[in-house]
């Protein structure tokens, strides 16, 4: 152990911080800043999007009701699939039907996914952060939390000029792994909340070269149609015991990840009939993650809630896609455990942590059962939970109160106002 002390020069002071630019840190400082906030974005990478862009996930999982009936993702969500669809770098979900060569040809809960392209959806993603006006640090790793009680006055970040400092009256932790939360003293788990063991990491890769025509019928590897004619996105390996707040853990995890996707690709070129000429086009420069922490907040959304809808009197989101549980060490069977209701509500106080006042939680780290989270961990879900974060902050703002204690009659109508989905179970059928 060695004790390190220095004097953190500061990048600014704002009105609310959002410590991670993946799905829902750009919705959470997009509605923070369109609220009115002065807002700062930091996200450690070279660019945002996370997941959907320096981890190449995609498709955007099913933004529609469990059956794909109708839509329960809107908002922040719908503007930009729909400027990703004109920047011609996606194709929209209501043209997108199950069992397509989009889904890889799966059916249960894949209507409706949104096919993009990660490249363009960057530059859709840099346009609508800097047009709200938010100040966007990039190559900005998330360190440590400066804190006076149960209140954080700074969040410390490591910058490619040195170790720095971010005031903010509120933040908003959308790290991917409460890594905020953490620091500032709130209470975590890690994976499941029995055993402990998260789900599997999985590092995607891009091909190309592709012969459309002859990929029929699902079988083989899971490979995904992108909006580009005879090119897809893989998602196939697992990497099993990865813990994401353990550099070594994360360190071996992508070294395995890296051979892993060599092996599926070969073994696609000479099994999958269409990929005889496959080219590799790039691999993910992010691990995948699944699971890393979960919060203990107001409320924990259960297995229960996620199956049987109950009213909750602060929804602030509607999600419909089911419990997709991969395995957690190559031997239980992976998939959708449970049948979950035709969509259910998350109530705002998932976001709400216990313990630290002017800190919200928004993305898979909410405070929700492990298999419940294998629900809204997805990337649309994980937009709706960012836009409500960002709204509530910028309306508690105006307020003068904390952001877990706003009005939940002013946020839900908010949100609707701008589009989001908060269905009630009370007047279903």
């Amino acid at each position: 152990m060695r004790t390190y002390t220095t004097s953190l020069p500061l990048l600014g002071s704002y009105d609310v911080a959002v410590i991670g630019g993946g799905p829902a840190g750009v919705c959470a400082a997009i509605a923070a800043a369109r609220g009115g906030a002065k807002v700062a974005l930091a996200e450690r990478t070279g660019m945002l999007g996370g997941m959907a862009t320096a981890g190449l996930v995609g498709p955007f999982m099913t933004c529609y009701d469990r059956d794909g009936k109708f839509p329960v993702v809107g908002g922040i969500f719908d503007e930009i699939v729909d400027r990703t669809v004109a920047a011609g770098g996606a194709l929209h979900p209501a043209g997108i039907p199950d069992t397509s060569k989009y889904s890889s040809h799966i059916t249960k809960y894949h209507n409706h996914t949104t096919p993009f392209d990660s490249a363009i959806l960057q530059t859709v993603l840099d346009d609508m952060v800097l047009e709200a006006g938010i100040e966007l640090f990039l190559y900005t790793q998330f360190v440590d939390c400066q804190c006076e009680g149960e209140t954080i006055t700074a969040a410390v970040v490591a910058t490619p000029g040195g170790l720095a400092a971010i005031e903010a009256k509120q933040f908003i932790d959308c790290s991917g792994n409460a890594d905020v939360a953490e620091k500032a003293g709130v209470p975590t788990w890690i994976g499941h909340e029995e055993s402990g063991v998260p789900q599997p990491a999985t590092l995607f890769f891009e091909i190309d070269n592709i012969d459309d025509e002859k990929y029929l019928c699902r079988g083989g590897h899971k490979a995904y149609l992108k909006p580009e004619a005879g090119c897809y996105k893989v998602n196939d390996q697992r990497v099993f015991g990865v813990i994401a707040s353990d550099v070594r853990s994360v360190t071996a995890g992508h070294i395995e990840g890296r051979k892993k996707a060599i092996e599926t690709f070969t073994d696609m070129r000479a099994t999958m009939p269409g990929f005889e000429n496959a080219r590799m086009t790039q691999v993910a420069s992010v691990l995948g993650i699944r699971e890393g922490r979960h919060i203990k907040g107001r409320y924990m959304l259960t297995v229960k809630d996620v199956c049987e809808n109950p009213y909750f009197a602060d929804a602030i989101m509607t999600f419909g896609y089911g419990m997709d549980v991969h395995s957690r060490d190559g031997k239980m069977k992976g998939g959708f455990h449970g049948e979950s209701a035709d969509w259910y509500t998350i109530p705002f106080r998932c976001l709400v942590p216990l313990g630290c006042g002017n800190l919200l939680v928004a993305g898979k780290t909410i405070c929700a059962e492990s298999q419940a989270a294998g629900s809204f961990r997805v990337m649309p879900g994980c937009m709706a939970l960012g836009e409500a974060a960002g709204t509530a902050a910028a309306i508690s703002l105006r307020l003068g109160c904390q952001p877990g204690d706003v009005p939940i009659t002013d946020l839900q109508e908010t949100l609707k106002a701008n589009g989001a989905i908060i269905l009630d179970p009370r007047e279903q059928g």
